[in-house]
């Protein structure tokens, strides 16, 4: 055992709930302890005790498209951010083969400790297919891709609940056709499975884990006459009757980005002349309630979003110069307070991801 154990002179079992506790951006040089923390670093019970304890971080995996629509070794366009460390690094492009062409969208999913990024064409399907990387956080390096989804879908909704990736929605084809279809990525087989279908199609609507339910609210719908239809209803999957259940009425057409912050539902919504307020989502009242406005200086036509970080509430903003610039909330204590954080991004995400480690 002396030569073996993780700590000398406690059981492994102690030892474990010691590692647990290292900070992820420490791994590597913890690493190099011993051949025997190297594994336990590793290993799957680690991540387990981590979740059991509340010992979990997060990074945040943007895309943000450089402004002449190319992917270029010289242009980076995938970051990853460390919300403890408060750090912002560029990643290597993904491996592929050929060029890009002029117009492509990058559709990016957390899949447990990795990032599944799928890049389809923003034009004519036909002549671009689908392409599949995926980014290991812990790690930090492009590996092999996932399954491919069960049917390609780009704008759909996702979140991870219980095991489970669902992806649901989006749209799909030359013609961008709307889908109501649904799948989930089991984290333990590896493998996609498709499940009911929704009630409504619908595609950019926000997919979110809430108490334990898969929820997919707002979203468009083009009409056969090319009209986009903003849905103000709700659907929530219930993996125990295997249906999705229909919440009319759940998200009113001001609100916009929808996020989970420690189980409550926030989002932006826009009052008139442009001005924005922070609010959130009472469930016994089935009313959306103010918490707060926006400075005045994120006001008027500038563009935002927002990101659920750990116990935070993230914006992000872009200026007229389409850099990105970072704030920080907590939610739970009033009034709002928004710290800048100290990292910039040149051009302004189209899409990201949190990673829950």
């Amino acid at each position: 055992m002396a030569t073996h154990c993780l700590i000398p002179g406690l059981p492994d079992e102690v030892s474990l709930l010691c590692l647990a506790r290292i900070s992820l951006a420490l791994h590597p040089v913890a690493s190099c302890v011993s051949r025997a923390w190297r594994d336990a670093l590793k290993s799957s019970v680690l991540y387990d005790l981590r979740e059991r304890f509340g010992l979990q971080e997060h990074r945040i995996l943007i895309f943000a498209p450089s402004k002449r629509g190319l992917l270029s070794r010289k242009l980076t366009q995938f970051y990853l951010i460390d919300p403890i460390l408060l750090k912002c690094r560029p990643l290597p492009p993904p491996p592929f083969l050929g060029g890009y062409p002029r117009r492509f969208y990058c559709d990016v999913i957390s899949l447990g400790r990795q990032v599944s990024v799928v890049r389809m064409c923003c034009g004519s399907f036909s002549d671009c297919p689908e392409d599949v990387f995926c980014f290991d956080v812990v790690s930090g390096v492009w590996c092999m891709p996932p399954p491919s989804m069960l049917e390609p879908r780009t704008s759909f909704a996702s979140a991870c609940v219980d095991g489970y990736v669902y992806a649901a929605g989006g749209k799909a084809g030359p013609d961008c056709v709307n889908l109501k279809s649904a799948e989930r990525f089991n984290l333990l087989n590896k493998q996609w499975e498709k499940i009911a279908d929704m009630k409504t199609e619908r595609y950019l609507a926000a997919g979110v884990a809430l108490k334990g339910s898969f929820c997919v609210l707002g979203g468009f719908q083009r009409t056969r006459e090319g009209i986009n239809i903003m849905h103000v209803c709700a659907e929530v999957w219930d993996p125990s009757k295997e249906e999705w259940k229909f919440m009319p009425s759940m998200c009113p057409n001001d609100i916009r980005r929808v996020r989970v912050v420690k189980g409550k539902l926030y989002g932006i919504r826009y009052c008139r002349c442009r001005r924005k307020e922070i609010v959130w989502y009472n469930e016994d009242q089935n009313q959306w309630l103010r918490l707060g406005s926006l400075p005045e200086t994120l006001q008027g036509n500038i563009e935002v979003n927002l990101i659920g970080v750990g116990d935070h509430l993230w914006m992000m903003v872009k200026d007229a110069n389409r850099k990105c610039s970072f704030f920080s909330t907590d939610p739970q204590k009033l009034p709002l307070r928004w710290t800048p954080l100290p990292f910039l991004s040149e051009n302004y995400p189209s899409n990201f991801c949190v990673v829950t480690l």
